[in-house]
């Protein structure tokens, strides 16, 4: 016969090891580590092949398996019985519930189950049912935040000291988890605010940089001319003038994108769009007549394929700022006297949702009829498949585009894709990235049908 003030003396000095253990920094700084360490003082204490850590989130009003183990394996719960008993035994007053047989457990599983259990129910993955099961829940201050469980393979594996250790246990776990789930959430939002940090300060040193070239260069001529104007026949100063107006446009695209994306980041684009229905042939066209100067004087051959009765349900000043970004890319990023091509086709929602599959993992919601699918095509170095979907992320610029010396602020994708998908529409590109085959960025509107 056991000695019984020994036995509660070995059970408090465990207890006072696992209050120091759980709440040493090393063991808080991550939950994991946390549910590891409970679990290591747990299985000294009683019989422990299986053993696992539910969390309840009051937001979502749901309890899921956090942490488990079985036969010192970590497991992942698949039981959607078990999780639905452990939320029926949360709201419960019983301060542990103790089950000498699988059968008895079994039974409790039937008395909560809206169409009873048909078939033996394992507690958790493992090989073999437990036989020997013991709940107990988690306590941060009076509120029940989880559940803790020890299982056995054998039967009447624990008793009444085991089910009031296990409870001591879980007040302590309680106030641990808490403090190290606080603990997570505040080391994220610290390199939360450190990432958003450097991408202000990149965002300020790219931007200044970007911003002072075509300013260096509207300086430059304006010098020129106001020095040698008496010097310089017409021709001369009707060049400098072009180029100086043409970096002007440039300044304005970049000044526009950076305060457009001011804007989006902050409160979005919907309540600033002027819904009508645009002609996309006219829209390229004016594109087309803004870039003239660079496509005369690079030698480009444009095409253009868009039919005079496609129309699309949007925004025209955004659609114009959308297709000026796609346009300057493609002449940008390309060689002079390459050819660029722009064309438009109807498709229906079957065929859009097959093409936009690789960039738009995720559901979309393809709410019109019809899309008019905008192309503007080149026929350069292309885009290797894993950078696509990185193109349309904020200041985001690819190694080779800042290797070739090309400006950028890395906002003009970004804010076409905002702008795209408030107007219910989507942005994408296919390419090969072979060089040659170049790349085709695609733009999706609703069709506007009379």
């Amino acid at each position: 016969m056991r000695n019984s003030a020994l036995y509660d003396a070995a059970y408090h000095k465990h207890l006072v090891e696992v209050s120091h253990t759980l709440f040493a920094p090393d063991v808080l700084s991550n939950t994991k580590t946390l549910y590891g360490s409970i679990y290591e003082h747990v299985k000294r204490m009683m019989p422990t092949e299986v053993f696992f850590v539910a969390r309840y989130n009051q937001f979502t009003e749901q309890l899921v398996i956090d942490y488990s183990t079985s036969d010192n394996v970590l497991a992942s719960q698949k039981d959607t019985s078990l999780v639905d008993w452990l939320h029926h035994f949360l709201f419960e007053e019983y301060p542990s519930r103790l089950f000498a047989t699988y059968e008895e457990f079994a039974t409790a599983l039937q008395s909560v189950s809206p169409n009873g259990v048909q078939q033996p129910i394992e507690a958790i993955t493992s090989e073999q049912p437990c036989q020997s099961l013991l709940f107990v829940p988690i306590y941060y201050r009076e509120e029940k935040i989880g559940v803790l469980s020890v299982q056995s393979y054998y039967p009447n594996a624990y008793n009444e000291s085991h089910a009031i250790v296990l409870q001591e246990i879980g007040v302590q776990a309680g106030l641990a988890i808490v403090n190290a789930r606080t603990y997570e959430e505040l080391r994220t939002a610290v390199q939360q605010a450190q990432e958003s940090e450097r991408l202000k300060n990149y965002f300020l040193m790219t931007t200044s940089h970007e911003l002072r070239t075509p300013l260096t260069s509207i300086q430059g001529y304006l010098e020129l001319l106001h020095n040698y104007s008496s010097d310089l026949d017409a021709s001369v100063k009707q060049r400098f003038i072009a180029k100086a107006q043409r970096a002007c446009e440039e300044l304005v695209l970049m000044l526009g994108n950076v305060m457009d994306t001011s804007r989006v980041d902050q409160d979005g684009m919907t309540l600033r769009l002027k819904y009508s229905s645009v002609s996309v042939l006219r829209v390229v066209s004016l594109i087309l007549e803004i870039m003239e100067p660079t496509t005369v004087r690079e030698k480009r051959q444009l095409e253009v394929i868009i039919d005079k009765d496609i129309y699309v349900w949007g925004d025209d000043l955004r659609l114009r700022q959308i297709l000026l970004n796609l346009v300057s890319n493609a002449l940008k990023y390309t060689p002079p006297s390459t050819k660029i091509a722009i064309s438009a086709e109807r498709v229906d929602l079957q065929q859009l949702a097959a093409r936009i599959a690789f960039s738009y993992r995720e559901e979309v919601a393809l709410t019109s009829g019809c899309y008019i699918v905008t192309s503007v095509r080149d026929w350069g170095s292309g885009i290797a498949p894993h950078n696509q979907k990185r193109l349309f992320a904020r200041f985001m610029r690819l190694p080779d585009a800042v290797q070739s010396g090309q400006r950028g602020s890395g906002l003009g994708l970004y804010l076409c894709r905002q702008l795209t998908e408030a107007m219910g529409g989507f942005v994408w590109v296919e390419s090969s990235g072979i060089a040659g085959e170049g790349s085709t960025f695609l733009l999706a509107l609703p069709e506007y049908t009379q």
